[in-house]
């Protein structure tokens, strides 16, 4: 062989090395960009769902996948869970694949490793490989992916994995920023709740204190009052306008010790008389007590109850004053008719009262002319209200809203202005207590 051909041979060598290089580069150019557009991508979702879907479709631009699952780690039981998976119908197979691999140990030790690895499946068969993808951070787990994928030649690379690994890392570090934005915000709701509740109850204590040594001044002078207005009304020789003023005073002089009266239940802070309620029994009492209003003919009433609720420890007689308050402004919310629907169940999930595992949810919602936004906020406020004068003096809901602290539980409210008013009362069930 000449020098030349030498020479020649020499050069295709460095050429078809050059080419390789060159291939090489724009590969991994290629992954770059296509890490770098999934980072931004993966970057503008608030929720997991929209994380899933961003990083199903980088990981199918870079395999070729027939089935992907995301599974996360429970916060409570630490279990891992299905939360989503594509195809939907695949679900139950991933859950068996999951359970499979469990069991042999080889879940475990891809967990402690926290990298991807490419193992034989137990549930999918002919010519198929899965590719578990592990979610961690630093700190913690957050979960894993399974992604079943073909057998075919140069499907799964190295360098592909190594993408997997990459896109993994960037989906958990987002995850986990957004399962603690979302942490943070649960609780900075449940320290608002806490904050209004603890500004009502006392708004409550003030009116006590207030109330507590002026409403007997008040009443004394205010009975003498309306003992001589009797006493001149019982003169038959007074003329009809004469009559006619001192009913007038009369009334309101009544209207004086009713308010004064419904103030002294703040300032006189009675203990509950507890007992066994039954919830399902309590609303249809106090639900008679309005079956012979006519107004109350034109609304038309839906129940959806649960026959089967368990029984609270209350005091049944504040809890149907708090009911009667409830039906009450419902039917004056709605003085042409409406709806009014009314539901009770027992649940064991609430952010309204943390750390009870069991409570029941009363709902009273009507179709009503509403709360405006501006007033949706003082509803609960001693002597606020939206009826006409004379038709409520604004205690109502303020003594409902204590009760209900007194038992343990919470009342929140709903509206929109022609729309309706939805009121909500939570309600802990003691362990102890027997069904209904």
């Amino acid at each position: 062989m000449s020098e030349i051909e030498t020479k020649l041979k020499l050069s295709e060598k460095r050429i078809d090395l050059l080419q390789k290089g060159y291939q090489a580069v724009l590969e991994f150019t290629d992954k770059m960009e296509q890490l770098s557009q999934f980072q931004d991508k993966i970057d503008i979702p608030s929720n997991i769902s929209q994380i899933w879907k961003v990083f199903l479709d980088g990981i199918r631009n870079s395999i070729k996948v027939e089935v992907c699952g995301l599974f996360l780690v429970d916060e409570n039981t630490h279990e891992f869970v299905l939360k989503n998976v594509s195809p939907e119908d695949k679900g139950s197979i991933c859950r068996k694949e999951i359970e499979f691999q469990i069991e042999c140990g080889m879940f475990s030790w891809i967990i402690n490793r926290r990298q991807p690895a490419l193992i034989p499946s137990f549930v999918f068969k002919d010519k198929k490989t899965i590719i578990m993808l592990p979610l961690s951070t630093v700190k913690r787990t957050l979960g894993v992916v399974l992604v079943l994928a073909p057998i075919e030649e140069s499907s799964i690379t190295q360098e592909s994995l190594k993408l997997l690994t990459m896109l993994a890392k960037q989906c958990s570090l987002v995850m986990e920023n957004t399962l603690l934005y979302e942490r943070l915000r649960k609780e900075h709701e449940t320290l608002q709740k806490a904050q209004a509740q603890i500004v009502q109850a006392e708004k409550l204590a003030s009116i006590g204190r207030l109330t507590a040594g002026a409403s007997h001044e008040i009443l004394n002078p205010l009975n003498i009052i309306s003992g001589h207005i009797q006493l001149l009304l019982m003169n038959k020789d007074l003329s009809s306008r004469f009559s006619r003023h001192l009913d007038i005073m009369r009334n309101q002089s009544d209207r004086i010790a009713k308010i004064v009266k419904g103030l002294l239940q703040f300032s006189h802070h009675s203990k509950p008389r507890i007992g066994e309620v039954k919830i399902n029994d309590l609303i249809e009492r106090v639900l008679s007590m309005f079956e012979h209003e006519a107004r109350f003919h034109s609304i038309e009433i839906i129940k959806e109850i649960d026959p089967n609720l368990p029984s609270i420890m209350g005091d049944d007689e504040k809890l149907s004053q708090v009911l009667f308050n409830l039906l009450s402004n419902a039917r004056d919310a709605m003085p042409k008719g409406g709806t009014l629907r009314i539901s009770a169940k027992a649940s064991a999930n609430n952010d309204q009262l943390s750390g009870e595992s069991d409570f029941i949810e009363i709902r009273f919602q009507d179709t009503g002319c509403g709360i405006s936004e501006e007033n949706i906020g003082k509803i609960f406020d001693p002597f606020f209200t939206l009826k006409e004068d004379g038709n409520g003096i604004g205690l109502g809901l303020s003594l409902s809203y204590g009760i209900i602290q007194e038992h343990g539980g919470t009342i929140s409210v709903e509206s929109k202005v022609n729309e309706g008013t939805n009121f909500a009362i939570y309600l802990p069930v003691i362990q102890n207590s027997s069904n209904s």
